[in-house]
Order: C-alpha cells, then structure tokens, then sequence
C-alpha cells in the first residue's frame, strides 16, 4: 500500500478500487448515502438539484468526519409533479411510494452486510410522505438490529432555522447548489420585476434573487459541524 493510499480517510465509493476502500473503511466505518430526485426546480435550476446538494453536503461532512460517500440515489416520490393545480408537469420523474420503501430497505440492508457501523442518509428531496417513508424505513431498521446505526435526516433538520429553512429552488437550496455546483444555477432566469412563487416559477420560500456562494458556504459549514457530532455520537466516540 503506498504512503498516500494509507493516508485516505474519505472517498468517493463507487471511484476506488477495494484496498481504498478497507484503508477508508478502517478509519471510519461510515457511509453516506445522499437520496435526491429529478424534479423540476425551475428555469433557475438543475433537475437534480436535490441529489446535486445533498451528495456535495456528504462530501463536505466525510472529509470532516471519515468515510465513504456513495452515488446518489435519484428516485422520488411526491415530487412537484403530483402538486395539484401547478402547471409544472414536466422534468419531474415520480416514482411509486412502495418502490422508495423497498429501495430504502434494500439499500439499508445492502451496506449493513457490508458492515458499515453508521449510514448517514441524506434527504436532498423533503416532500412528504416521501421524507417520512425515508425515516420510517430507518427507524424499522434501527429497531431491527443494532450492529449498524441509521442516521436518517435532511440538511434542514440539522441547521437552526434562523439560517436557513425548508424551501423549494428557494434561497437556501439555490445557495448551496451555488457554493457546490454554480454551472447549475442561472439567477437571470428568474422574474425580474416580482417575486418568485411557486405557482409560476416552482420557487417555494425566501426569495432565490438573494442567493449566493457565499451563503451556501455558510450553511454548508453550519451543516457539517452538526452533522458531525451526530455520527461521532452514533460511533460512541
């Protein structure tokens, strides 16, 4: 093994060869798994904005924390597609809600036969039930067995509401999709004379004309330093 690869303590899962990996693994037993959708998030937006912000959030935590982040898993239900009386139909992917509840199981059982001691799952999609399906799969699973603690939460659930707040292609998402992917943003795509509303633009909370990298940063950090302690509790350390 050389110097560097001993020295790993995070990694991108699906990009390592097997020895990275146990290095990682060894170090901290920890797997992200960043949950998003494909859905509408405005002219202003990525589609993949939820599982875009939620894999870059994990990143920013395992390089903190230790650990491996795994890809994305872009399947949703109760999407923005299925809001009555909204106009945005398209590029929105909905799925069924039993199909979530049977991706979240196996993933669930997937990465605790791999023996990881801690699954940090990671929200970037909170319409509901989908977010509670999310949750209740892991409390099921925590109840279940107790060699491998689920962490089930969102971004917003882990920073005070006086930073940010639950949206939809609003300030706080718009913000972090700036700091981690500004090529996903376009903020000259939004009305110029009126406030964005959900209605005519998919934006739901704080107007997204105030968005910036700089306050995705901000709340990038005030997510890592809560997100953290969480998983060294879960680890007992």
């Amino acid at each position: 093994m050389t110097a560097a690869a001993s020295a790993l303590t995070w990694g991108l899962y699906e990009q390592l060869m097997p020895t990275e990996i146990e290095t990682i693994f060894a170090h901290a037993p920890v797997a992200y798994l960043p949950w998003g959708a494909l859905e509408y998030h405005g002219k202003h937006a990525a589609v993949g904005l939820d599982g875009l912000k939620a894999h870059s959030l994990c990143v920013e935590l395992a390089k903190v924390a230790g650990g491996l982040v795994l890809p994305p898993v872009y399947v949703a239900a109760n999407t923005i597609k299925e809001v009555k009386d909204l106009a945005h139909r398209r590029h929105s992917l909905n799925f069924k809600e039993e199909t979530l509840r049977l991706l979240a199981r196996e993933h669930l059982e997937q990465l605790a036969d791999e023996k990881f001691r801690v699954v940090f799952l990671l929200a970037g999609h909170v319409g509901q039930p989908h977010y509670d399906i999310l949750q209740d799969e892991a409390q099921k699973f925590n109840a279940a067995q107790t060699a491998t603690k689920i962490i089930c939460t969102s971004e917003t659930d882990l920073i005070a509401k006086d930073i940010v707040i639950v949206n939809h292609a609003a300030l706080g998402e718009v913000s972090f999709l700036m700091n981690s992917h500004p090529q996903c943003i376009d903020l000259a795509r939004l009305p110029k004379d009126r406030v964005p509303t959900l209605a005519d633009d998919a934006v739901w909370g704080p107007d997204p004309r105030e968005s910036s990298a700089e306050k995705g940063r901000v709340y990038t950090k005030a997510f890592v330093e809560s997100a953290k302690q969480k998983i060294a509790d879960a680890l007992g350390l």
